[in-house]
């Protein structure tokens, strides 16, 4: 069987260099194979930067969620570890600070109130039924509803309501109609869940 694939084969390099004299034919193969061979590399290294941006997505939510519980514990007293509880008192000081410019851009420009969806101290949109804001770890009331969660289309991140860019990968972002946000082929999902 190899004798006659081989036979072939030849057979094939014979008619290709009679009817391609100058070369051109051959030219061109290997130029597509190049392109072929380059075009399954660059796939492969997207599919893996894609990974990799997916997993470091994945790593930030969880170093987010993370220092969300060690805020709380803080908040609520029942942290023990000494070298975390000084990191708590630096949020803390930074939250004055925070409340400080807060106060100072409120005598120039008021600022809306928040709705019932959002953390009454930082503004961000929070989850139904949960105790403390995710992003600043404040108190929440018990009144709290859900506020709608977008993710970017392109790497997967959390954005905040109205963003037009992502955060992370910095694309540009479609912008909302009904329970989706869409631009042409790209859509970005919007999750809820009624309290």
């Amino acid at each position: 069987m190899s004798d006659l694939f081989d036979k072939l084969m030849e057979s094939a390099g014979q008619v290709i260099s009679e009817v391609d004299k100058g070369g051109q034919i051959q030219s061109a193969v290997g130029g597509l194979r190049q392109r072929m061979a380059d075009a399954d590399r660059n796939r492969n290294v997207n599919q893996i930067k894609q990974q990799i941006r997916d997993l470091q997505s994945r790593e930030a939510q969880a170093i987010n969620a993370l220092s969300a519980q060690v805020l709380a514990l803080y908040e609520a007293g029942t942290l023990t570890q000494p070298e975390l509880a000084s990191l708590c008192k630096g949020v803390d000081e930074i939250r004055a600070q925070i409340r400080e410019q807060e106060a100072e851009l409120a005598k120039i420009q008021p600022s809306p109130a928040p709705t019932s969806t959002s953390c009454p101290h930082c503004g961000v949109g929070v989850v139904s039924g949960a105790s403390f804001c995710q992003t600043c770890g404040g108190r929440l009331g018990e009144e709290t509803e859900l506020a709608q969660v977008r993710f970017c289309v392109h790497c997967g991140a959390q954005l905040r309501e109205g963003a037009r860019f992502c955060p992370k990968c910095g694309q540009t972002m479609p912008q909302s109609q009904g329970g989706q946000t869409t631009s042409g082929s790209q859509t970005a999902f919007e999750v809820s869940t009624s309290p």
